[in-house]
């Protein structure tokens, strides 16, 4: 029997195609925004969506940002429906 669970071979139900984008921690200035502007989560498990041309605001509406505040503050991972 084998215990390493890296040589097991394993069958989900759920499709990994790995289309999801993550952004980790950044300075300031050395990412550009994605020109896609896409919905993403933080690692405190809030949602963001694009609000107008270049803010952000979260699902509940009480928080507004830039990207570039994002991601120098918070791990991203963009939402997929």
């Amino acid at each position: 029997m084998t215990t390493n669970p890296h040589t097991l071979h394993t069958t989900t139900g759920r499709d990994c195609s790995g289309s999801g984008r993550v952004w980790l921690v950044a300075p300031l200035c050395t990412t550009a925004a994605p020109t896609d502007r896409p919905p993403v989560r933080d690692d405190l498990m809030r949602t963001w969506l694009p609000d107008g041309d270049v803010t952000y605001r979260s699902s509940d509406g009480r928080r507004k940002t830039t990207w570039a505040q994002l991601h120098a503050q918070f791990d991203l991972v963009e939402v997929t429906s």
